[in-house]
């Protein structure tokens, strides 16, 4: 039986959280901030009335739907407060007639390939009509790579008089909503700065203790290069160390991934336990007085957040820096805490400082990730009893890895669309590997300032890295190292969160309800995708995909696809796992296709193409191709469904005309916006229905 009074906080938290994703999963019944204040008020009041009238033990529950009911409001009011659109200074509000943003540095500058990414914080906004007016909300900023960008540091004041634009729609079917991932962050804008765009105000308005924390963090940085650590050891241990990973690079961190040690390189849990471990093993003199336990203990907690501090503050960190703070001060004040609640507590903070945090993937994945460890590993550990040490050991950390990997795999599968078959066998050395990585790295960082010494430790944590990457190199390289493309809808994932759930509650209470619960929740999953793969097997439809310099058109056939292409896409993955492969996984499809490119012919079952012409399912698409054109008009002008342009082409719809009878023009998303403009002008001057693909993929579903 589950004792709910030792866990107030999740009792707390779960109607808190649900106000949270109430507001933003339903805008349309947003309550105005005086009806949540008068129902926040009233809630109050029914809480003291039953509190002070119900008071026999079987009314107590009246008191707690009454609490649970006000913890909602809160939650969705304090949402309401966190959402920039809705400020009466939000920047938006004053546009139309701003001619210049005074801007600050919100962040460290990322160094990209050409340029340096910037978010800023809009401080002040001038216009004819009012002088200067104070304006709040952030933009995504690009600045062109110059030496005054390059100078650019956290809380430094520029201005620039270019108009905000808006950040893109997803513009294909499942494709990452990089919008609503920046609106979470309060970012809802962008905008590209060349070098005489904007001005350096040389003036700084950096908050001191972040300030602080960057310049303290720049030192470690380079005292690990100093020390001897370069190229990827140098990112890894960057990452693990201090949680920065601008300098990893991409294919390391997909090696990671695919790997299933991702969350090596994210300091979380692990990294401030070995903290902590190493400082209370430092400290161990401090343990013969009772003033001295306390100042041990009040140490020990002012060293885990200044690590926290240097590391970025990630939702990672803050959770482990909150939870083992509990403890500290548990022990501060002799009473023993419960891990569940502790986390809940945790996570309850966080939201209330910021109740986005409840949509940040990694926040979720680090708190479903350590409940499944506290909660399921010793069920799981207790499988097996092995009697040799070393047997028994390997089982403990694999048990580790199981309970994790069941706790977040809803979370991999309907965000990422992948699974990792060797988790297990990664986690089995990467954690007595890491761990000697972050103790040789804390090591290193405390003696970098002494010669030969540091050099020493230095190439002790570069050997240890080095190994590290190896190792994770040969897992990615095993057969079926990460499948990919898989894909689960809302219910297929509610029901697996809930599956995680029943779980926890029959292990917990060993009660028969929660095993039937497990089964309804596992032939509700099975009911689901059985439906869902019936619905793929009756596909027939052609995608054409907004891709930018590029063309990408999917003939769909049931669980089958070719996709039409330029030979460039090809080479290009990122475009393709951006913005491809969500809808290949969602539609059950192959991540690998079957290939037509755009010059030559191709030919299956289902999908003809000859020249320009291309033939599925009873509709026929043909390639505008100017130079395959004929100069004069013809007799007979080729009836066809859709006439596809792509690229760089001279707009001349009349000539097209001369050659095709089309149903309706397509103009692709590689031909430029000022090309694209004059096609669409011309189309629609000849009454030639068109659809302009370049601002979103176009879906025919064929009968």
């Amino acid at each position: 039986m589950i004792i709910w009074g030792k866990y107030p906080f999740l009792r707390v938290l779960w109607p808190f959280a649900l106000g949270i994703w109430c507001f933003v999963s339903f805008p349309i019944f947003r309550l105005m901030p005086s009806v949540l204040i008068f129902t926040a008020l009233a809630l109050l009041l029914v809480a003291f009335l039953a509190s002070r009238f119900c008071t026999k033990p079987r009314l107590n529950w009246i008191f707690g739907v009454v609490i649970s009911c006000y913890l909602f409001c809160a939650g969705y009011a304090m949402t309401q407060v966190h959402d920039v659109s809705i400020q009466k200074t939000y920047f938006r509000n004053f546009e139309a007639d701003a001619n210049c943003y005074v801007a600050r540095v919100y962040d460290c500058p990322t160094e990209k390939e050409n340029s340096l990414k910037v978010i800023l914080d809009l401080d002040s906004q001038y216009s004819d009509s009012s002088s200067w007016r104070m304006v709040s909300g952030k933009v995504m900023a690009y600045f062109q790579k110059s030496d005054a960008a390059m100078q650019l540091r956290y809380g430094d004041l520029v201005a620039f008089p270019l108009p905000i634009g808006e950040v893109s729609a997803p513009k294909n079917p499942e494709e990452f909503d990089y919008r609503d991932y920046l609106f979470r962050k309060g970012i809802t804008g962008q905008v590209y700065l060349k070098e005489s765009d904007w001005v350096d105000l040389e003036v700084n308005k950096a908050n001191p203790l972040y300030a602080f924390s960057y310049r303290f963090r720049d030192v470690l940085l380079r005292s690990l290069q100093r020390c001897g650590l370069k190229g990827d050891e140098f990112g890894v241990a960057a990452a693990i160390l201090l949680g920065y990973d601008d300098s990893l690079p991409v294919e390391v961190r997909q090696n990671y991934v695919a790997a299933g040690s991702m969350h090596i390189l994210c300091v979380s849990g692990m990294h401030v336990g070995i903290i902590f471990l190493l400082a209370s093993l430092l400290l161990s003199f401090l343990n013969r007085k009772k003033w001295q336990k306390t100042l041990k203990q009040l140490l020990l907690l002012s060293l885990i957040w200044f690590y926290a501090m240097i590391a970025g503050l990630s939702p990672s960190i803050l959770r482990s820096a909150l939870m083992i703070s509990f403890v500290i001060v548990g022990e501060l004040l002799h009473r023993k805490g419960f891990a569940v609640n502790s986390i809940a507590a945790s996570a309850f903070i966080l939201l209330c400082i910021n109740p986005n945090n409840l949509f940040e993937i990694g926040f979720l994945l680090s708190y479903i990730a350590v409940v499944g460890i506290v909660l399921l590993q010793k069920p799981i550990y207790n499988w097996f009893n092995f009697k040799n040490k070393l047997l028994d050991k390997i089982w403990e950390i694999t048990a580790v890895a199981l309970a994790a990997q069941f706790a977040t795999m809803p979370l991999t599968l309907f965000y990422f669309h992948q699974f990792t078959v060797y988790f297990w066998l990664s986690n089995l050395f990467m954690t007595p590997i890491s761990f000697l990585v972050i103790m040789g790295g804390m090591i290193l960082l405390l003696v970098s300032w002494i010669p030969y010494i540091n050099m020493a430790v230095g190439y002790l944590v570069w050997g240890a890295v080095y190994v590290m990457n190896a190792l994770i190199a040969w897992v990615e390289n095993l057969p079926l190292s990460i499948i990919k493309g898989i894909y689960i809808n809302g219910l297929e994932f509610t029901m697996l969160l809930l599956l995680f759930l029943f779980v926890i509650l029959l292990v917990t209470t060993r009660r028969r309800l929660f095993f039937v619960a497990m089964l309804s929740a596992v032939m509700l999953f099975v009911l689901s995708v059985t439906i869902r793969q019936y619905q793929v097997e009756k596909q027939n439809e052609i995608v054409f995909y907004s891709l930018r310099k590029h063309t990408a058109v999917d003939f769909v056939k049931g669980n089958r696809h070719v996709m039409l292409c330029d030979s460039a896409l090809v080479a290009d993955e990122g475009t393709i796992d951006y913005s491809l492969k969500g809808n290949w996984a969602k539609s059950g499809l192959s991540m690998t296709p079957e290939i037509s490119f755009l010059e030559g012919g191709f030919g299956n079952d289902f999908v003809c193409k000859k020249d320009n012409l291309i033939s599925f399912g009873g509709q026929l698409i043909a390639l505008w191709q100017e130079n395959n054109a004929s100069s004069d008009s013809l007799n007979y002008r080729l009836p066809v469904d859709f006439l596809l342009v792509t690229g760089k082409q001279k707009p001349n719809v009349a000539r097209l005309l001369c050659n095709y009878e089309a149903k309706c023009l397509l103009i692709d998303g590689s031909v430029p916006n000022y090309l694209a403009e004059k096609w669409m002008n011309q189309a629609e001057n000849m009454g030639l229905p068109y659809k302009y693909i370049g601002e979103r993929a176009f879906v025919c579903a064929i009968e």
